[in-house]
């Protein structure tokens, strides 16, 4: 068995990282956040140029309008947009709505999505030690914490309906859609008012309890990613302070102690990627360990993420904070996604209990 990444899959993922670079960039997201034209960061031609590069569809079958590849060739590209800290929600939508509308048989939304001209959002799932939970049905349903609300078309949402598990593709006519707050301002966050029915319905029962599943997984997994990406950026940023910050006519990056809280980032970014890539390759082959897997990267990203934030800002110091630096953006965004999906204690529950049952 080979432990690594192929030429071309390595190749994918400096190619999406370079072009991720160049079309977002931390100045970028400021000005986007600072402008009256576009709310919470996100920008429609940056979006529109993902799809065309095939990133938003690279799981879709080629049959759909997609690439045909794997969860293996993605995960790169998702720590890649950590790295620039992309407002946009590249991995929910590529690497959670998009499969689970192939599986769910959606041929022509998965076409509609993978081009770029249908925009999609994915909610009501949260998760504790136990797996997936999903709010019960009660008449009008408000799913709250939805990322991507605001300027999505469709929405695939989860309740409970008498203690059994649904899927609904609810169109955004019909909505009532409220704005929440977030950490992150670029996080698009909002809570769907909705009224199930059977028209919207697509799932229920034991085929909607596995797609749940594995919507629960698919977000634990690709919020490990983007965490890894975000780690990798705030860890350059802050190395190249440490080189240019003076202190006693020396860098500080040449003290031993600001050496050490570096490399103990560094040291944990090694730990939690190849977790992430593990539990990348067992989704798309179906291991069979793949909700261990993503728990497991989850926990380990989430843990790297909060101790890297802490360590990042403390060799900043008090200008970390500021609005006025960018470390104040990775840092947003690091501190939300390391509690959603559940956060590094909650997926190290779900890790131990799921790894007894293996």
């Amino acid at each position: 068995m080979r432990f690594a990444f192929t030429d071309d899959q390595i190749a994918l993922r400096d190619g999406a990282r370079d072009v991720l670079a160049s079309m977002c960039t931390l100045e970028d997201v400021r000005a986007q956040l600072e402008s009256l034209d576009l709310t919470q960061g996100r920008s429609d031609e940056r979006w529109a140029a993902l799809a065309d590069l095939g990133a938003v569809g690279i799981l879709a079958s080629e049959d759909h309008g997609g690439l045909g590849l794997s969860d293996v060739e993605l995960i790169g590209i998702v720590e890649a947009s950590g790295e620039v800290c992309l407002p946009e929600p590249l991995w929910s939508v590529a690497g959670v709505a998009v499969p689970l509308l192939e599986q769910l048989g959606q041929a022509e939304l998965v076409a509609e999505v993978a081009d770029g001209s249908l925009r999609i959002a994915v909610g009501g799932v949260d998760i504790d030690p136990e797996g997936p939970v999903i709010a019960a049905r009660d008449g009008v349903v408000i799913t709250e914490r939805v990322d991507g609300a605001s300027r999505a078309d469709l929405y695939l949402l989860a309740i409970a309906s008498d203690q059994t598990p649904e899927l609904h593709l609810v169109p955004r006519a019909g909505t009532t859609v409220t704005a929440q707050p977030s950490l992150d301002p670029t996080r698009d966050l909002g809570a769907i008012e909705w009224q199930p029915s059977s028209v919207t319905l697509v799932a229920s029962g034991a085929d909607a309890a596995v797609l749940i599943d594995e919507l629960a997984t698919r977000q634990c997994l690709y919020a490990a990613a983007q965490l890894c990406g975000l780690t990798q950026a705030m860890l350059a940023m802050t190395a190249s302070y440490a080189v240019d910050r003076m202190q006693f006519n020396k860098p500080i990056g040449s003290f031993q102690a600001i050496k050490h809280l570096l490399a103990d980032v560094r040291i944990g970014l090694e730990f939690a990627r190849p977790a992430v890539y593990r539990a990348a390759w067992a989704l798309s082959v179906d291991e069979g360990s793949q909700h261990h897997d993503a728990a497991l990267a989850k926990a380990l990203s989430s843990q790297l993420g909060v101790d890297a934030a802490a360590t990042c800002l403390q060799v900043h110091g008090g200008i970390g904070y500021t609005w006025e630096h960018d470390l104040q953006l990775l840092l947003k965004r690091t501190w939300a996604l390391a509690a959603a999906h559940g956060d590094a204690a909650t997926q190290r529950a779900r890790a131990l209990g799921l790894g007894l049952d293996l």
